[in-house]
């Protein structure tokens, strides 16, 4: 059998872990809590090796827990800029022991800020021209001592959020922020990336490129009581929090962490930020100045979409997981010892609404096709969750136009497609 063979059949034979209630209406509840997680700034930046310049805002771990009477899920949300497949399994494991929440039913997500530490990793995990730094990382006893409390912290948090379930309907709303979104791969007259890491002015391009394609949709779901008072917010939308970094070198969250809190102070409850697709689209500008503008400009987006948002059935929870084997580049290969990497993909089901989870550092393309392809009405695709993946990872034919993720990506060509049919068959199961 080829190579292509065995990739192909690996990405087929999905490992499937499934939950389902009746197909009946079910009653749902929710609970939410957050906990502080910011760093001792004396931490070693990963940036550039020195310490952090201060704290300029708190990182928090915030844990919802959802329940339709059979079935639990656990969201983990983190303002780290990942979510290492080895921290994944030690927060899983520490979360289902102080919960009794299956591994399976537990998605840690990151918000993927520049402006904050890497989650806990093995010395293994990296190699290359970064090693170095990263060995400097990991000896770092603040870093270390920090790493050692925060799958206890995630337990804690997801503990007191269960302890706190109650009724809730969920809602969906969406909401068009195209204003501060640039997708930085835009096109020469040739169908080659020119990257522009901070675009001049995002809304003109020199020279006759043609913009980036992107999806400009905020997504906000939120989860009320019998009174209709808010418990949880849950909002996506596709945009790296780089909007402070590397302009301030303190410790943030970033414009998530503003956003967020201004969204509770609006709608109540807890809120949380899950990052779409987000590989190639940053913001339209960066500084100090432009985070507060674009946080309070995310938040009233998604404060009116929750105040304009449609009821979802109470249909029973449906998680699924796939383990797919994505190829790597020859580069990928040598360091790993192994031709492809088997990396996670995560769905969750509730009636016409799916949650398509994706590890790494998916370009938007990847967001666009599952939607496309998906047979549920809503269908909300975010990445940089359960894993690292193959770090950027994009539609076929992306890596040949070149570009900074291009070089940056572990995956081949084909790579994306595979994770594409992945979510595609669990979006599919019934």
């Amino acid at each position: 059998m080829s190579m292509l063979a065995v990739l192909l059949l690996l990405a087929a034979v999905l490992h499937f872990t499934r939950s389902r209630a009746s197909a009946a209406e079910v009653a749902f509840a929710a609970g939410a809590a957050r906990t502080d997680v910011t760093p001792d700034p004396a931490m070693v930046n990963w940036v550039d090796g020195r310490p952090y310049d201060g704290v300029l805002d708190p990182l928090t771990v915030r844990g919802l827990v959802l329940s339709d009477g059979a079935t639990e899920f656990g969201l983990i949300c983190w303002d780290l800029i990942d979510a290492t497949e080895e921290c994944v399994i030690d927060v899983r494991r520490s979360v289902s022991g102080a919960t009794g929440i299956p591994e399976a039913h537990i998605l840690v997500a990151a918000s993927h800020t520049h402006s904050s530490p890497r989650s806990p990793f093995a010395r293994s995990t990296f190699t290359g021209r970064k090693s170095e730094r990263l060995r400097a990382i990991l000896d770092d006893p603040v870093f270390e001592a920090w790493s050692r409390r925060l799958p206890g912290q995630c337990a804690e948090v997801l503990k007191r959020a269960r302890s706190r379930l109650q009724p809730v309907t969920l809602n969906i709303g969406r909401a068009n922020v195209s204003e501060w979104l640039f997708n930085r791969r835009p096109l020469d007259p040739k169908g080659n990336v020119v990257t522009m890491f901070r675009p001049g002015d995002p809304h003109t391009l020199p020279d006759g490129l043609r913009f980036g394609l992107l999806d400009p949709t905020l997504t906000v779901l939120t989860l009320q009581d019998p009174d209709n008072v808010n418990v949880a917010t849950v909002y996506s939308l596709p945009c790296h929090p780089v909007s402070i970094y590397p302009f301030h070198r303190g410790v943030s969250a970033d414009w998530p962490g503003p956003a967020n809190e201004r969204i509770s102070e609006v709608l109540g409850g807890e809120t949380f930020f899950l990052q779409g697709c987000s590989g190639d689209i940053v913001p339209a500008a960066r500084g100090q100045e432009a985070r507060t503008k674009m946080a309070r400009f995310f938040a009233e987006r998604a404060i009116a979409a929750a105040g304009n948002s449609h009821r979802l059935p109470s249909s029973p929870l449906r998680i699924s997981t796939g383990i797919v084997g994505l190829p790597l580049v020859s580069e990928a290969r040598k360091k790993a010892g192994a031709d492809i990497r088997p990396v996670e993909i995560q769905v969750i089901v509730c009636g016409p609404f799916g949650l398509a989870v994706l590890p790494g550092e998916p370009l938007n393309g990847l967001a666009r096709e599952i939607q496309a392809r998906s047979p549920l009405p809503h269908t909300l695709v975010i990445g940089y969750s359960n894993g690292r993946g193959v770090s950027y990872v994009g539609l076929p034919g992306e890596k040949a136009k070149g570009g900074y993720e291009a070089g940056a990506g572990q995956g081949t060509e084909e790579a994306g497609d595979f994770m594409i049919q992945t979510a595609i068959r669990l979006l599919a199961v019934s």
